[in-house]
């Protein structure tokens, strides 16, 4: 299996979106990234139904954990499928501190899937952040022949808007450049609505305790392998009790089918 790299250039807990009190929209200012970085419009390479999963994940403090979690769902499924993960962390997809070793991992190893999490946004919804990274990343994925998978963050805590706005701020992304899109706010709203006792959050209100950590995977899990999560038995090694699991399987499933992740 390959060793988890996790490499932090940022603090632990650094956010996933920007904060700012602008009350009207404006654009923020491009990254180096240009369009000569970003080759066509490929279709999406259909890696869900694999042997070896070999998963990519770029992504900052809120795709901490998660590869792990997947591996031990898609070994769940079956025992006999080779899975391996490497999370390379960082802050944003347009980070230049960590863009060089991105792009060598990409090209240089194999890989059936890459996560791609830290597409910036604003809180307040007043600030359009540019997207040229994450579609520069995509466009390289399918060129290599690997299925792109976005990963939009959930939702702060009582925010009843953001999950919808982040998402949508995606899917712009694969109107222009063809990928996956994981609908994690979306079951992350939906589940709140459930069961809003559930405890989904650290106490800063923002990034995912183990438990929120789950319902995130499951819905991974059933976008990388094809494969329906609320058909998944429950998982001991997971530190989420019997009940919950099948809740977040069965949200997971019922969100992928109201919001299909990939047009092949």
């Amino acid at each position: 299996m390959l060793q988890r790299i996790y490499i932090l250039l940022c603090a632990i807990f650094v956010t996933a979106c920007n904060s700012d009190s602008a009350t009207s929209t404006h654009v923020a200012k491009n990254t180096e990234i240009n369009e000569q970085t970003i080759n066509g419009n490929l279709p999406i390479p259909d890696n869900r139904f694999q042997t070896h999963y070999n998963i990519l994940i770029f992504g900052n403090s809120h795709a901490n954990s998660i590869g792990p979690l997947i591996e031990k769902m898609i070994k769940a499924e079956n025992s006999n499928i080779q899975v391996d993960s490497l999370t390379v962390g960082g802050s944003f997809l347009d980070s230049q501190d960590v863009m060089g070793q991105r792009a060598k991992l990409l090209q240089e190893q194999s890989w059936s899937h890459i996560v791609l999490q830290g597409q910036k946004y604003s809180q307040s919804g007043a600030v359009e952040y540019p997207t040229r990274a994450a579609k520069m990343w995509i466009s390289q994925a399918k060129a290599n022949a690997i299925m792109p998978i976005l990963f939009p963050e959930h939702p702060q805590r009582g925010n009843l808007e953001e999950a919808s706005r982040v998402h949508n701020i995606h899917k712009g992304i694969v109107f222009e450049q063809k990928a996956c899109v994981a609908p994690i706010g979306l079951a992350w709203d939906r589940v709140i609505s459930l069961q809003p006792d559930l405890y989904l959050y650290l106490s800063d209100g923002n990034h995912a305790s183990t438990v929120g950590k789950a319902l995130t995977a499951f819905v991974l899990y059933e976008v990388i392998t094809g494969n329906p999560a609320d058909l998944l038995p429950f998982i001991e090694d997971i530190d989420v009790d019997m009940s919950t699991q099948q809740l977040f399987r069965q949200i997971a499933s019922e969100t992928i089918q109201s919001h299909l992740p990939c047009d092949f």
